[in-house]
């Protein structure tokens, strides 16, 4: 409420300021028109000046959440495709990497996103926070279930799963690589 207030008193001052000016302007006489046109182009350079900062200082967010978002996604990705989650890997028992999505929720949360330019990014991004969410919590009562067993079979059947085709980690690689092109990222081949 107070910010509202706060604009619309700026933006009320401003615009009488700039009325009285261009007034000024019209009703003085033709010799003495330097102060009042100079008046009126300071007010109009400080109302645009304001509109430009404001969108200068949102589109400087929005790329540092997109670029944040990328790293991210770029680490995801090396997750993924390394040793832990390879169909190669050790099929014992062991403690995988966990998936990362600091910087999704820090740009869903912080606003730096438009809800009207980015609405089909804001929806993968949440489509993909809770893919990772899905993820890691499969992972933590996995690894408890395997380290509670006494027989391996349990990491087996793990193994198998992890990396059966159509499966839940295939959904996921796929929603990473969905939301890379969104991002503007090289897809993987």
């Amino acid at each position: 409420m107070t910010r509202i207030a706060i604009t619309a008193l700026t933006f009320g001052a401003l615009a009488v300021a700039m009325a009285l000016g261009v007034t000024w302007f019209v009703v003085s006489p033709p010799g003495d028109r330097w102060e009042p046109a100079v008046n009126s182009f300071a007010l109009l350079a400080g109302i645009t000046g304001i509109f430009a900062e404001r969108w200068a200082a949102q589109r400087e967010q929005r790329n540092q959440a997109i670029g944040s978002i990328r790293l991210e996604m770029a680490r995801n990705r090396e997750t993924l495709d390394g040793e832990a989650f390879s169909a190669s890997a050790s099929r014992g028992r062991r403690v995988y990497p966990r998936l990362v999505q600091s910087a999704v929720d820090s740009a869903l949360s912080s606003g730096a996103l438009s809800p009207h330019r980015d609405a089909d990014l804001i929806d993968l991004l949440h489509r993909w926070r809770t893919a990772v969410a899905s993820v890691n919590r499969r992972l933590e009562l996995t690894e408890m279930l395997v380290f509670t067993s006494a027989s391996e079979e349990k990491a087996e059947q793990f193994h198998t799963a992890l990396h059966r085709a159509n499966g839940f980690f295939q959904g996921v690689r796929a929603l990473l690589d969905e939301a890379q092109a969104a991002l503007g990222d090289p897809v993987r081949p």
